[in-house]
Order: C-alpha cells, then sequence, then structure tokens
C-alpha cells in the first residue's frame, strides 16, 4: 500500500490556534457589544413607554390650572376684586410701568 495521496504533515499548530483564540474573542466581544447595545435600547423604551402615559389626576391638574390662569371671575364684587388671565395682568403691569 501506498501512502502517495496522503499528507505527510501535521497541520500548522501555532497559527490555527491563534486563529481559533481570534474567533472566540471577536464572537465574544460582539455578544458583549449586541447585550449592552439590547440594554440601552429596552432601557430608552421603557423610559419613552412611562413618559407617554400621563396620569389622569396630572391631567386634571392641568386642565384646573389652565383654566385658572386664563379666566375671568369676579372674587368680591363689593371690594371690586376680580380675577383676571395671567396673560391680561402681565399687560397691565407692563403698562403701569411704562406710565
Amino acid at each position: 500500500m501506498s501512502n502517495e495521496g496522503y499528507e505527510k504533515k501535521d497541520i500548522p499548530v501555532k497559527p490555527v490556534l491563534i486563529g481559533g483564540l481570534l474567533f472566540v474573542l471577536t464572537v465574544i466581544v460582539t455578544i458583549v457589544l449586541l447585550y449592552e447595545y439590547y440594554v440601552r435600547v429596552v432601557d430608552a423604551s421603557i423610559y419613552e413607554f412611562k413618559l407617554s402615559k400621563k396620569p389622569k389626576k396630572l391631567i386634571e391638574l392641568r386642565k384646573s390650572e389652565n383654566e385658572t390662569l386664563n379666566s375671568y371671575k369676579v372674587i368680591d364684587p363689593e371690594k371690586e376684586i376680580y380675577h383676571i388671565p395671567i396673560d391680561r395682568s402681565k399687560e397691565l403691569l407692563l403698562d403701569d410701568q411704562k406710565k
């Protein structure tokens, strides 16, 4: 029997080992980076979702504040105390300061 068709040498162990280690290191680094990216995306999504939902109390409070700041009311007619919108009060204060 002749061994003419077979290799006579072993594989080069050192380059194969270095290549294998580089491959494993590349896979580990890729997995770590993908995990960090995943964590950041999930955190951002959860944060955005929580901020998008406004509680009913907050909505009612803002509505009440808006009505208070932008409405006219008579508080005490005898003493002539009135509630006016904040924008109008600013205009009146600026007009008084100009005079």
